[in-house]
């Protein structure tokens, strides 16, 4: 499902990136990229990805500046708390930091970002995906991987 953004948007996902990253860095939450990407790029991604998440599923994501732990990016209609995850590569996997509560999150959604459009892939449940044999090391420390063909596809809104 793929969400073409307008200029607009992509520029709100930008300011807003920035604005992120540098709350971020203010009040010393730790960065926990696991990619070689620019923090500011990733953020940017990240935003454009939940924007994208809701203008397919006609919701809010929640576009505050604020630092918080919370990995809730949007609430479904049906109260799903939605963690939108993105990345750039076409054969990206959706990556959870391992120390992230099982109970924090209902739904985690894979985007692929390319330019101003956003694939949607899929999503599953956090408690099918946070197990034991999802865990592996990419290079940064354990992080649980759900592969691409693991995700339920997108009809309706989680």
């Amino acid at each position: 499902m793929i969400i073409s953004m307008t200029p607009s948007e992509t520029a709100i996902a930008q300011v807003l990136a920035v604005m992120r990253n540098t709350n971020a860095r203010h009040n010393n939450v730790t960065d926990k990229q696991v990619s070689k990407q620019s923090p500011i790029e990733i953020d940017r991604d990240g935003v454009l990805s939940e924007m994208a998440f809701g203008k397919a599923f006609n919701l809010y994501p929640d576009l505050a500046v604020k630092s918080t732990r919370s990995g809730v990016d949007l609430v479904g209609k049906n109260g799903n708390r939605i963690d939108v995850k993105s990345t750039r590569y076409k054969a990206g996997r959706l990556i959870i930091h391992i120390d992230k509560p099982l109970d924090e999150v209902d739904i985690y959604a894979l985007a692929i970002v390319d330019g101003d459009n956003v694939d949607l892939v899929g999503y599953i449940k956090a408690t099918d995906a946070m197990k034991k044999e999802n865990i592996k090391d990419l290079g940064y420390g354990d992080v649980y991987v759900i592969e691409q063909d693991a995700l339920i596809k997108f009809k309706d809104a989680p």
